[in-house]
């Protein structure tokens, strides 16, 4: 019995680190692909939220909560959510999976882990960490705290935040949100699809869901 429970136990581990090595590969991809962030001689320097947190409410959800299937809004929506990435938007109406996967994201949006960031692996970007609340301490309770990216600018070099929530997994497909956050009118959130081929992570599309 012991035996077994050791072996479970390892395999267990072995699933977990692997996910964990998943998941870095992807918010990495994300840093780097997305955000063009690292992958020149120049280092960057942003400040990464340690765990995402859902502060202000918002609604991630991208297809009507009444049906099953996918309606003709929710196309018209990801058209444009994914600017007119018809690819992708053909491929969701015959693989219902990845319709699941998104919204197995979105509906669980607070749940998120706390980034270590050193398991990031991008040569040239400096990267600092900073809790949601101190984030949010430096806008006000009620967003009235004067020139705040001024003081975040001062005080760690860099008006680049950003947020990156869990991985949602479905086979050989994943979804994560991430924000970035650079200004009172600049920033951006999206969710990024990715699909294994060849035992390589590649992104598939990614869908806009605000920006200032």
């Amino acid at each position: 019995m012991k035996k077994l429970l050791v072996i479970i136990f390892l395999i267990y581990q072995q699933s977990y680190s692997q996910t964990a090595n998943d998941n870095y590969e992807l918010y990495s991809l994300i840093l780097s692909e997305k955000l063009d962030l690292g992958t020149t001689e120049k280092i960057d320097s942003i400040l990464l939220i340690k765990r995402f947190e859902n502060r202000l409410g918002n609604d991630y959800s991208l297809f009507e909560l009444s049906s099953d299937s996918i309606t003709s809004n929710d196309i018209n929506i990801l058209l444009i959510k994914t600017n007119k990435d018809t690819t992708f938007v053909k491929r969701l109406i015959r693989e219902p999976s990845i319709k699941r996967l998104i919204t197995g994201l979105t509906d669980n949006i607070d749940e998120n882990p706390k980034i270590e960031i050193d398991r990031l692996k991008l040569t040239n970007l400096h990267i600092q960490s900073i809790s949601t609340r101190k984030y949010y301490s430096f806008f006000g309770r009620n967003f009235d705290k004067k020139k705040p990216w001024e003081r975040i600018e001062r005080i760690y070099g860099t008006r680049k935040v950003v947020e990156l929530s869990r991985v949602n997994y479905s086979g050989n497909l994943a979804a994560v949100y991430y924000g970035l956050h650079c200004g009172s009118l600049c920033g951006t959130g999206n969710i990024v699809i990715f699909e294994k081929i060849d035992e390589k992570w590649r992104i598939l599309t990614e869908l806009n869901l605000w920006m200032s």
